[in-house]
């Protein structure tokens, strides 16, 4: 067993240990202190920047897709006018050659009238084959 005197000691010893160890945490702490607060104002700084700069980039795709979508209205006023122009072009050609069929086939049944009364068949108006049962 042992004596009073060294458990004594050995409690010495064992505190002397670990205030020994206990102030070496702390200085160890105190020294890297400053480097730990400079690091976490540096990553507060890059987080910031990162934040402005997704800002920054929100605001450019905005504004970039406003103006995309004025182009495609742009684009599709200028479609619509084209069509609508061609549409007109279209109208008036189908109208020429309408009218242009109607003089045809009226000169026909002129020259099919002209026809039957040189052959003495029916001149009548209530004829089928006259104009009139012709357009109606």
């Amino acid at each position: 067993m042992e004596s009073d005197d060294q458990n004594a000691a050995r409690e010495t010893d064992d505190g002397g240990v670990g205030e020994a160890l206990r102030a070496a945490i702390e200085r160890t702490l105190a020294a890297t202190a400053p480097a730990a607060a400079e690091t976490r104002e540096r990553a507060g700084d890059l987080v910031g920047e990162i934040s402005k700069r997704g800002q920054d980039a929100r605001g450019e795709l905005a504004r970039r897709s406003q103006e995309a979508g004025a182009e495609i209205a742009r684009l599709g006023q200028e479609a619509r006018e084209v069509l609508s122009k061609r549409g007109l072009e279209a109208t008036g050609e189908l109208r020429t050659q309408l009218d242009s069929f109607e003089r045809r086939l009226s000169s026909v049944e002129e020259l099919l009238r002209r026809s039957q009364q040189e052959a003495g068949g029916p001149t009548d108006a209530n004829h089928p084959d006259s104009k009139s049962q012709a357009e109606g």
